[in-house]
């Protein structure tokens, strides 16, 4: 799955399922390595940019290891900056000259036209036009991927950046309000798509499952 040979294939999939006027899904941002290593993270972010480049609909794969065969929490929050990066690459430069988050700071997203006022030897960061845009214009990625100057932070690898940010997501999550009958019904789904999933697997062996 981690090969680029994966990409070229799923990228080639969706340009005839563009061609067909389908939506398109494939499996990418996945890692043949068994850890979240260097490997994992080059395979993972390389499919990640060639699949949103591609525009493939839906991509799936994030937080997979061992060629799908393995699921780690700590790679899902990694390669959710991955696919941030990828879809902020994908957006690309706009040239756009409208209101910026609310604020009417007049000016295109390049900012051509503070350039032309403030000149070469302006300090721009002082300026509204800066603050407006760049949050918009640069993704701000999570912890997990350290920008921070050396000596700032205790140093730490990306793995226990990773395993801090699960923890982080897990301790804020919320669950959901739903009512009694809506739970119920998922539940239903739930035991009868496993109670499916057992009867094929109980077929295969040729071995028959009691249900209650």
């Amino acid at each position: 799955m981690g090969a680029v040979e994966t990409a070229m294939l799923n990228m080639a999939c969706a340009e005839v399922g563009k061609h067909l006027g389908l939506p398109t899904q494939g499996y990418l941002v996945a890692t043949d390595s068994k850890l979240v290593d260097a490997q994992a993270g080059a395979e993972s972010a390389r499919s990640a940019m060639l699949g949103a480049l591609a525009g493939i609909n839906m991509i799936s794969g994030a937080g997979m290891l061992e060629s799908l065969a393995c699921f780690s929490v700590e790679k899902l929050v990694i390669d959710a900056e991955s696919i941030a990066s990828a879809q902020r690459l994908a957006r690309g430069i706009e040239v756009r000259g409208e209101e910026v988050r609310g604020d009417d700071v007049g000016s295109e997203s390049l900012a051509t036209a503070m350039f032309a006022q403030t000149g070469l030897s302006g300090e721009f960061l002082k300026l509204k036009e800066t603050r407006a845009l760049f949050r918009q214009e640069q993704y701000l990625p999570s912890p997990v991927i350290d920008r921070s100057a050396r000596g700032s932070e205790p140093p730490s690898d990306v793995f226990t950046r990773a395993r801090a940010r699960v923890d982080e997501l897990v301790g804020k999550y919320q669950k959901p309000s739903l009512p009694e009958d809506v739970l119920r019904k998922f539940q239903a789904i739930v035991k009868r798509e496993a109670d499916r999933e057992a009867d094929r697997e109980a077929d295969r062996a040729g071995v028959g499952l009691p249900r209650n």
